[in-house]
């Protein structure tokens, strides 16, 4: 009986001193993975900011190249006076209405980089405490019960975290189409006005 109880008791604090191992391993990956997932969300945060920057700087070359051809186009046309100013107005408030959509699309990259870490995050934590309540558990029905709860959990999470992506786009695309048909108005209805 002695030499069961001291096996027993051996293995316990075998048990115990891997699951503290386990959970200083777990706490390190945490810490580098949250490292990780921030480095990532930054390298993207910048990639957006220089997308926008350059589809910014983009527009405004195409704005004034296609001012310099409205003008050249006026002018062999026989357009002057009234006509060329209205083509001339109308023309760059379309591209500016394509510079402010662009710059809507970008901020809206950052927002869904932003998103992305956070639910990377969410994740990792969610994770961990899973693999805490695995390494805690103390039979096989515990073990199978901890390993499905994480599963299920996991697979919840990808949903939620694909829908909150999904309503962030259409809000975005939204945004973006709201200012191109905002210019489609005031430039009919400037039209109507002329005729």
């Amino acid at each position: 009986m002695a030499a069961t109880r001291n096996t027993n008791e051996q293995i316990d604090r075998t048990t115990d001193e891997a699951a503290r191992t386990a959970r200083i391993v777990t706490d390190e990956a945490a810490r580098v993975g949250e490292q990780t997932a921030r480095a990532g969300a930054d390298i993207t945060r910048r990639g957006a900011e220089a997308a926008r920057d350059t589809v910014q700087s983009g527009l405004n070359t195409a704005s004034e190249t296609f001012q310099r051809v409205t003008d050249q186009f006026t002018q062999v046309l026989g357009f002057n006076g009234p006509q060329a100013e209205e083509l001339a107005r109308r023309s760059s408030q379309n591209i500016q209405a394509v510079s402010q959509a662009g710059s809507v699309l970008a901020r809206g990259t950052q927002e869904a980089s932003q998103e992305i870490f956070g639910l990377v995050q969410e994740r990792l934590r969610k994770n961990m405490d899973g693999l805490n309540r695995i390494l805690g558990s103390r039979s096989v029905q515990d073990l199978v019960a901890n390993q499905s709860d994480l599963a299920r959990d996991n697979l919840q999470q990808i949903i939620e975290a694909n829908r909150r992506m999904a309503e962030l786009m259409v809000r975005i695309a939204d945004e973006a189409a709201r200012v191109i048909q905002a210019q489609a108005n005031q430039s009919a209805n400037q039209t109507r006005r002329v005729a």
